[in-house]
């Protein structure tokens, strides 16, 4: 809208100074104002233009997106879906570790050993005084053992833990395909702006075109004084609005692409 008001001031401005009609310029006068009005054109789309489009791929509007179903499927490999299906993997080993519960109430043990044994003992006699006597002997030994222990609380609840760890899978599975419900209606917007945005650009860039070729036409109108310089003026500002919405609609584009990227990891613009 600047813009626009920009270009209808200008011509504004050239009728005020010269006070009188495109028609009553020189050739000369008329090739000089137009000279301006392309400088500024030029030093315009330098500095709005090009920024705006500086980081969009040339070729972003004839580009086409894969098929919705590669995009849904992709969901999976989300790092947050990837978190609720490990949660859920997570709560049924639990599960499997508690139907193994069982085994804790048996219990085996042994033992065995093999060495030397002295025995130390004393002997005395009517005769000999008390004196010590040694014997030494390698000996093996062993035990085996089991045991079994019943906790009462532990094998009547036995059924209900087993039935809560059941139903905390269920509500785990349930979360995540929640999950995947809002990943898969976010990453449908993002599709559905795409494809509107790919719909709508061709016109705009089609109407740019449009204005731009018209405007060669209306510039020799002018030079040849055929057309004054406030219809001039006013025909730029719609060549410019044009523009300005083409080059808008890539921005928009690009960003809506770049997204879908982010949501899915599905790679759509090749990076060069």
């Amino acid at each position: 809208m600047k813009r626009v008001a920009y270009i209808l001031f200008l011509g504004c401005l050239f009728i005020g100074t010269t006070t009188a009609t495109s028609q009553e310029m020189t050739r000369e006068e008329r090739i000089k104002a137009l000279e301006r009005l392309q400088a500024q054109d030029i030093e315009w789309e330098k500095n709005t233009l090009n920024v705006m489009s500086q980081n969009v791929p040339e070729e972003i509007e004839t580009m086409s997106l894969p098929p919705l179903s590669v995009f849904l499927d992709a969901v999976e490999e989300n790092a947050t879906v990837k978190r609720a299906q490990s949660d859920i993997d997570e709560a049924k080993n639990e599960l499997s570790l508690q139907k193994r519960d069982w085994w804790n109430l048996f219990s085996i043990h042994g033992n065995y050993s093999y060495g030397k044994y002295n025995m130390i003992g004393n002997a005395s006699s009517e005769y000999t005084p008390l004196y010590q006597t040694t014997m030494s002997s390698a000996q093996h030994n062993y035990n085996i053992g089991a045991s079994v222990t019943i906790p009462l609380g532990e094998f009547t609840n036995r059924k209900k833990k087993l039935k809560k760890y059941k139903y905390d899978i269920e509500q785990l599975q349930y979360t995540k395909e929640e999950i995947v419900e809002n990943r898969q209606l976010m990453i449908l917007d993002a599709y559905n702006t795409v494809t509107q945005l790919l719909s709508t650009i061709q016109a705009k860039a089609e109407s740019a075109a449009l204005y731009n070729a018209q405007m060669k036409i209306l510039e020799y109108n002018f030079i040849q004084g055929k057309l004054d310089i406030a219809s001039l003026a006013i025909e730029r500002s719609r060549r410019s609005g044009a523009v300005t919405s083409y080059a808008e609609a890539r921005v928009q584009l690009h960003n809506a692409i770049v997204l879908l990227e982010m949501l899915t990891n599905v790679r759509i613009i090749n990076e060069k």
